[in-house]
C-alpha cells in the first residue's frame, strides 16, 4: 500500500507538471546615450510546480521600426553557452506598412523580429527555474533609438493581439526527459510600454456606459484635429486593446466583451507618444 501510494502521489506530481506554465516579458535595462542603443532584457517567470527545464525557444517581438531599429551584433542570448546555442536571428522586417489592419498603434511603420535560442544538451537539459517570483533573463536585445523619450512599444506575437500579422507565435519548450521536450503553456505575456513625457491634458476624455460588459463609447471634449490612438490597458499595466481615432471624430466605440472583468485605464496619445488624454472603466460579467 505504501509503494502504491507513493506510486500514485509521483504520477500526480508528474500531472501537475504537465500543466505547469510560463510569463514572458520584455524588460527596458539599460540606454547607452553614447551609441543611442536601447537595451532590452527578454525575460521569463515560472509559475508551475517544482521546476521548469528550458529547453528550445522562440521568440516573435513587433515594434515601432520608426522609431526603433533593431542592432543584431549587439543583441545575444543571456543563457550558459555549454548548454545552448547563441541567439539566432531568423527573420527582420522594417518599415511594414500594415496601416489596414489595425491591431498596433505602430501599423504604417511597423517592425518585427524572430530569433530562437536552442538547448545544445538534449540529453541532460538545460537551466532549471523554479516558482520564486523572480524574472530570469534569457536575451538581450539591442535597438538603435534617434530619441529615448519618444519610444514606442514592443509587443509580444500572440492570438487576440497580433493574430492579423501572422499565425505564428512564441513558442517555448521544456525539457523532460532525455531527448524529449514538450510545448510550455505562456500564461502571460508582458508587453513594453515606454511612458510618454507629460505634456498636459489636451482632451477631456469620457466612457460610458460604465461599468459595461458588452462595449463602451469614448467622447472627447472636442473635435479631434489629428489622427490619434487609444489605448486600453489592464490592471498590471499590460496593452489588450489600441484602436486608431481618425481626424474628426468625436467618438469611439470599442466592444469589450472578450476581455476579462476588472479595472482598465484608457489613454488617448497623438503619433509621436504624447499623452492627450486619460479616463478609466470597469469590466463586469454579462
Amino acid at each position: 500500500m505504501k509503494t502504491l501510494a507513493t506510486l500514485l502521489s509521483f504520477f500526480y506530481l508528474l500531472n501537475l507538471a504537465a500543466t505547469d506554465d510560463v510569463s514572458l516579458r520584455v524588460h527596458p535595462s539599460f540606454y547607452d546615450e553614447s551609441t543611442q542603443t536601447v537595451y532590452v532584457d527578454i525575460e521569463l517567470q515560472y509559475n508551475g510546480h517544482g521546476s521548469f527545464h528550458l529547453a528550445d525557444q522562440n521568440y516573435r517581438l513587433y515594434f515601432d521600426s520608426e522609431l526603433m531599429k533593431i542592432d543584431e551584433d549587439y543583441s545575444r542570448s543571456d543563457l550558459p553557452q555549454d548548454l545552448y546555442s547563441p541567439i539566432s536571428i531568423s527573420e527582420i522586417y522594417q518599415d511594414l506598412d500594415a496601416d489596414q489592419v489595425n491591431q498596433l498603434n505602430f501599423d504604417d511603420q511597423l517592425g518585427f523580429i524572430n530569433f530562437n535560442i536552442d538547448l545544445i544538451d538534449t540529453e541532460h537539459g538545460g537551466v532549471a527555474f523554479r516558482q520564486d517570483g523572480l524574472w530570469h533573463k534569457v536575451a538581450v536585445l539591442a535597438f538603435k533609438v534617434a530619441d529615448k523619450e519618444s519610444l514606442s512599444q514592443i509587443v509580444w506575437s500572440r492570438a487576440e493581439v497580433t493574430n492579423e500579422y501572422a499565425t505564428a507565435y512564441v513558442e517555448i519548450m521544456e525539457w523532460v526527459a532525455p531527448n524529449k521536450t514538450e510545448t510550455t503553456v505562456i500564461e502571460d505575456y508582458i508587453d513594453m510600454s515606454f511612458s510618454p513625457q507629460a505634456h498636459g491634458h489636451d482632451y477631456s476624455v469620457d466612457v460610458y456606459p460604465n461599468p459595461s460588459s458588452d462595449f463602451i463609447k469614448i467622447t472627447f471634449s472636442n473635435e479631434i484635429t489629428e489622427r490619434l490612438y487609444v489605448h486600453v490597458y489592464d490592471a498590471t499595466g499590460r496593452s489588450v486593446m489600441n484602436e486608431k481615432i481618425q481626424k474628426g471624430d468625436i467618438d469611439i466605440a470599442l466592444a469589450i466583451s472578450q476581455l476579462q472583468e476588472g479595472n482598465y485605464n484608457i489613454e488617448l496619445t497623438s503619433l509621436d507618444n504624447r499623452r492627450l488624454g486619460h479616463t478609466s472603466f470597469i469590466k463586469i460579467g454579462s
